[in-house]
Order: C-alpha cells, then sequence, then structure tokens
C-alpha cells in the first residue's frame, strides 16, 4: 500500500494552483487532515467565540451555503476524514434499488450555526461567557446521531441480505445452463469423433478408402472430402468423393 504521506511536505505554505492544493489536502497526514475538516461560523458564534472558523464535530449544526442543497440546514452526523467531508442527517438521495444514502459535503460548503459543546475543552481558548448562545440543541443531536445508526444499520443488513442472495445464486447451479452445456459438449464430442473417424478412412490407400466408404451403410462423403483435403488433398480421391457428394 502506498504512503501518501512521502508526497507531503510540511515546509509548503500556500498555492494559487488548484491541483496543488488538492494534492496538498490529499496526502496530508492524518493529525492535519482533522485541522482541515473546519468551517467558517455564522455571525452570533463569531461575536461569542472572537474567531471566524472553528474545526468541525459530530454534533454541529451547519448550514449548506453553496451547492444543489443550498439554504438546508441540519445536524453532522458523520465526519470521513479521510476524504474530508462530513455528512448532515436528512440531506441524502435515493439510490435505484430504494436504498437512501447520505451526500458527502465539503466543510468549505458549510457555515456552522451552533456547535456541539459536550466537552468543554472544545472552547476553553475563547473564553465563551454564556455557552448556551452557542450551543446546539442536545435532542437534535441525540435524534440525529440515533437516525444515523439506524441508516447504517438498515444498510448494512441491506448488504447483508445482498450478499447472500448473491452467494445462493452462485450455489445454485442453473439447470438450463448445464443442459445446454451438456447438449453442445456431447454435440462436439459425436463431431469429433465422426472427424477422427473419416481421417482414418481417408488415411490409407485410395482404393482402401474407396472400399471402406462403400460398405459403410450411410457414409458421409461430405465429411470424408473435408478430411481429405486437410491431410494428403490426393486428386484422384478428391474428385471421387465429391462426384459421391453430388450425387447423395
Amino acid at each position: 500500500m502506498v504512503d501518501k504521506t512521502q508526497n507531503w511536505s510540511r515546509n509548503w505554505k500556500s498555492s494559487t494552483n488548484p491541483t496543488k492544493q488538492r494534492k496538498y489536502r490529499e496526502n496530508a497526514p492524518k493529525h492535519v487532515k482533522d485541522k482541515l475538516i473546519s468551517a467558517n461560523i455564522d455571525k452570533e458564534l463569531r461575536e461569542e467565540l472572537g474567531t471566524r472558523n472553528i474545526t468541525i464535530r459530530t454534533g454541529d449544526q451547519a448550514k449548506i451555503m453553496r451547492g444543489d442543497y443550498k439554504g438546508e440546514e441540519g445536524i453532522i452526523n458523520k465526519i470521513d476524514r479521510e476524504n474530508t467531508v462530513v455528512y448532515i442527517n436528512k440531506i441524502e438521495t435515493e439510490r435505484q434499488d430504494g436504498s437512501k444514502s447520505q451526500i458527502p459535503l465539503k466543510p468549505s460548503n458549510l457555515q456552522l450555526t451552533a456547535l456541539n459543546v459536550d466537552e468543554l475543552t472544545r472552547i476553553e481558548k475563547y473564553e465563551v461567557e454564556d455557552i448556551e448562545t452557542i450551543q446546539v440543541d442536545e435532542e437534535e443531536v441525540e435524534e440525529a446521531l440515533e437516525e444515523d445508526e439506524e441508516g447504517e444499520m438498515m444498510q448494512r443488513m441491506q448488504d447483508s441480505s445482498e450478499e447472500q442472495e448473491q452467494e445462493q445464486d452462485e450455489e445454485e447451479p442453473d439447470t438450463e445452463d448445464e443442459e445446454t452445456n451438456s447438449k453442445e459438449t456431447d454435440e462436439k464430442s459425436g463431431e469429433e469423433e465422426t472427424e477422427t473417424n473419416y481421417k482414418e478412412i481417408v488415411s490409407g490407400t485410395i482404393g482402401d478408402a474407396k472400399e471402406k466408404l462403400e460398405e459403410m451403410e450411410e457414409p458421409d462423403y461430405q465429411a470424408a472430402l473435408k478430411a481429405e483435403k486437410n491431410q494428403k488433398n490426393r486428386k484422384t480421391l478428391t474428385n471421387w468423393l465429391e462426384k459421391q457428394t453430388e450425387e447423395e
């Protein structure tokens, strides 16, 4: 497995090149990615905290500022630190099979409107006077996280069911396919046997070949002609076989 952090440099400061910016974020080690998962905060939070941005945590309340879901608001119930995206409850899309899947959102497209302050150490350095003014509603957080757990459980059950069905399909042989394959094998085997027999017949002298064919009840002169052309291709026997084929 390739270690992406080998392509990352702590000395890199900034660049106007979007490609370099993406490379920096993608190859960054985990402790740096933790800091990259941050968003700006609304006016009220700025006044209380004295900052414009803060690291996102599960349970924060966020508003989508850009994209197809602009204006939607909800609780962040999942953070994908590896891919630096977050998920908000009820911001989801419906799959073709009818199940629902949450949509990944970039932190830069969000604005935090309330914070999860279960751990007060998170805001110690900001010296907040009234925590309630920045705190997200605890009931909303619990509801959002419960929905996420239920959704993951349902998805795991569905994935497990699909895997079981797939295993059963692999275990149960397709009778029709087996019969078709068996029939094709038998036909191929019969054709190979016939071809081998006529190769033996025309392998001898011309006289012997004619005699053996005339002794057969229903000789296949076409097969004999094919065998002769593929082997010795003698003009006399070939002409005789072609004549016999025309008379059939």
